[in-house]
């Protein structure tokens, strides 16, 4: 089971980043927001965005992505702008991860001049989903382009074998890892950073890590 907590992440963000690479036709645009919407609409479960709907999600990524300011400034008066009950100061911070999350995913070119805000911004969002291991934004991007070298220099299982000493100090081989040698909620966020790191940081391993993920999907399967 700790194998499939690895695989949980990296599965779904390797498959997630075959998305649209352009936003030219504003219905392909409309679709991949709408999307999105639907997926990541439980991340706003418990907060005072809870009752907005996915259209309206949809709706505003879509202004997010033909927007000219800079992405921060229309994240922000965008969460201003919804309508919402009071809530907690953090169910703002979750909607804009959630936002520039769906951004990256939607129109990438529209984040190309902020690869690491992407990058975190994904982190965050899978580490969430999947009830990983929250890190912080500098350990998480050190670690992010220390896999990116380590890639470079090696194969997908050097990269997992970096984040785990990075992020938990686990010393270990690849096969130990996978055994058990870190827990379900660590291999969660390992996967996060894994897949965010080749979506972002080092796309040019992309398919290569896709290789690996689907070697370890079929290897579990085989158990």
């Amino acid at each position: 089971m700790r194998r499939l907590g690895i695989l949980f992440v990296i599965v779904a963000a390797c498959g997630g980043s075959g998305g649209p690479a352009t936003t030219a036709a504003a219905g392909t645009l409309s679709r991949a927001a709408e999307e999105f919407a639907v997926s990541a609409d439980r991340a706003l479960d418990g907060t005072r965005f809870a009752d907005v709907t996915p259209a309206t999600l949809a709706a505003v990524l879509a202004g997010l992505c033909v927007g000219t300011a800079p992405l921060v400034d229309d994240v922000a008066r965008s969460v201003a702008a919804i309508e919402a009950p009071a809530g907690a100061p953090g169910d703002d911070a979750t909607l804009t991860e959630v936002l520039v999350a769906g951004v990256a995913e939607v129109c990438p070119e529209r984040v190309a001049a902020d690869l690491s805000a992407a990058y975190l911004a994904s982190v965050r969002f899978a580490v969430e989903q999947g009830a990983g291991v929250a890190v912080d934004d500098e350990s998480a991007l050190t670690t992010g382009l220390s896999a990116c070298a380590a890639l470079d220099g090696g194969d997908p299982g050097d990269a997992l074998v970096t984040i785990a000493a990075g992020l938990f100090g686990v010393e270990a081989t690849i096969d130990e890892l996978l055994a058990g040698g870190i827990d379900g909620a660590q291999g969660i966020t390992a996967g996060a950073v894994l897949a965010s790191s080749v979506t972002y940081l080092c796309p040019e391993h992309a398919d290569r890590v896709e290789e690996f993920v689907a070697e370890l999907a079929q290897a579990s399967g085989s158990r």
